[in-house]
């Protein structure tokens, strides 16, 4: 286990790893636990709509950034 933050390469990495996980992987709901066990992180992925509170609380990282021109992906290696 590493005791340092992700620098923000591994955190964009993080990010496209968790939106193929999402698209691919969870089906309704996955609870997960993660982190330290004397100190867990409980994790709940779901495809419920709404979600639980408002909309507008979940941020969805790096949609402030202009479109990429090329069309490759995480999946080709570019």
């Amino acid at each position: 286990m590493h005791d340092e933050r992700l620098s923000d390469e591994e955190f964009e990495l993080f990010v496209q790893y968790l939106h193929r996980f999402a698209n691919h992987d969870v089906d309704i709901s996955m609870r997960m636990e993660a982190g330290y066990p004397e100190h867990p992180v409980y994790v709940f992925f779901g495809r419920d709509y709404p979600p639980l509170g408002d909309a507008s609380d979940y941020r969805r990282p790096f949609t402030d950034r202009p479109k990429p021109t090329s069309t490759t992906d995480i999946n080709d290696g570019g």
